[in-house]
């Protein structure tokens, strides 16, 4: 994708800003930012702490890497003016790239050559598979964005741009779906939810190493925890919180459970670390392990054992690397039973189920015998999500 593209995106998510708060944060060209805009604040301070990783990747691009480019800050009459540079150089603390946007107060204009120091960074961004790594400022004002806006920059910053909608098969396949979509108010998490997840986690599989936290949260604060395989348990099992801070929206007198909690069982090989996560290859479980959680806020439709998740319709598989092409929810048999539910302080009781994910062969099998056969006389509770 051209990187010309990106940048003219990017400029249509934010013109509101301009016209609704009468100053400009814009991907499109002129940024006059307030002294007292913490926000902004924070994540250019963010992507100058992260820009050695830019700055490998613009070196050495690795397979699936494109459209480089880094925000500067020019200076201008007294007026500090935001502008994308494509075509980057890096040359110890300089900086040069041709200006990508057209300024509003500076004296230059669409792709004049510009060079400056690191001292004038901003932002950076470039594509990796198709997801945009990096513009910590676009994230940072999401949470100010109309819905119509904020859904399209959580497109550009979340979802691969072949990413299918998902097509929802429950169990049984007759089972009332009566909920209606929750609205998608920026959520900074629930700390009753998260404390005692985490807790019940440690207690059951050991002291957790670190958690991997959202920057921005829309609908809900979605965080993963990863326990790495040891000596007794000889697979990786990465949990949510943040799909339990709504409850799912039941027909009425169903005995379904109200808060759910999602895990991945994963091969000791694979990879848990956030910079092997920046390869698709490796991240796409993940991706689809907070897609899933959000989806009874995104829909209303709420989920259980044996309901099934297909990528597309037709189904098609999940990411280039694997055949899988749909997920099912199962308990997580491989774990003792006390793993699979969590009493929280204030009542709630939060069940915590697997995701398991099908090739056409495994899906056609579930279609045919029925969620129970199929768990009672097939792989299901296998580790596995490379088909």
């Amino acid at each position: 994708m051209s990187i010309w593209v990106v940048v003219a995106i990017a400029a249509a998510i934010v013109v509101w800003w301009w016209l609704q708060r009468r100053r400009i944060v814009s991907e499109g060209g002129v940024a006059t930012l307030r002294s007292g805009d913490a926000d902004i604040a924070r994540a250019i301070a963010k992507a100058r702490e992260d820009f050695h990783f830019f700055a490998a990747r613009l070196a050495n691009p690795e397979p699936g890497d494109e459209s480089f480019a880094v925000k500067v800050g020019i200076e201008h009459e007294g007026n500090s003016e935001h502008l994308w540079l494509t075509d980057v150089r890096i040359d110890g603390e300089a900086i040069e790239g041709e200006i990508g946007n057209d300024p509003s107060w500076v004296p230059l204009k669409l792709g004049d050559r510009w060079r400056g120091t690191m001292a004038q960074l901003s932002d950076w961004v470039y594509i990796s598979h198709g997801r945009m790594q990096g513009n910590f400022t676009l994230r940072a004002m999401l949470p100010r964005m109309p819905k119509a806006q904020r859904e399209q920059a959580r497109a550009l910053l979340e979802e691969r741009w072949d990413t299918r909608e998902l097509v929802h098969r429950p169990w049984p396949r007759d089972a009332p779906m009566p909920g209606e979509p929750l609205p998608d108010d920026v959520s900074t998490g629930d700390s009753v939810l998260m404390d005692a997840v985490s807790a019940h986690l440690d207690a059951q599989l050991g002291k957790g190493a670190h958690v991997f936290h959202e920057l921005v949260s829309p609908s809900a604060h979605i965080d993963l925890y990863p326990h790495p395989a040891n000596a007794t348990r000889p697979f990786h099992v990465v949990a949510t919180t943040g799909a339990a801070e709504k409850a799912l929206q039941l027909p009425p007198g169903s005995d379904a459970d109200s808060w759910i909690e999602l895990v991945l069982l994963l091969p000791p090989s694979w990879p848990l670390d956030n910079k092997s996560w920046k390869d698709e290859r490796h991240y796409w479980p993940f991706r689809w392990l907070k897609r899933v959680a959000r989806y009874h806020y995104e829909t209303g439709r709420w989920l259980g054992p044996g309901h099934l998740l297909l990528h597309g319709d037709p189904p098609a598989p999940i990411d280039a690397s694997t055949r899988c092409d749909a997920v099912l929810l199962a308990p997580p048999a491989a774990l003792p039973p006390a793993f699979e539910r969590v009493a929280l302080p204030d009542g709630r009781s939060v069940r915590l189920l697997a995701l398991y994910f099908l090739t056409p062969e495994e899906r056609t099998a579930l279609e045919a015998q029925g969620y129970e056969e199929f768990v009672r006389t097939s792989s299901a509770q296998r580790l596995s999500v490379a088909g």
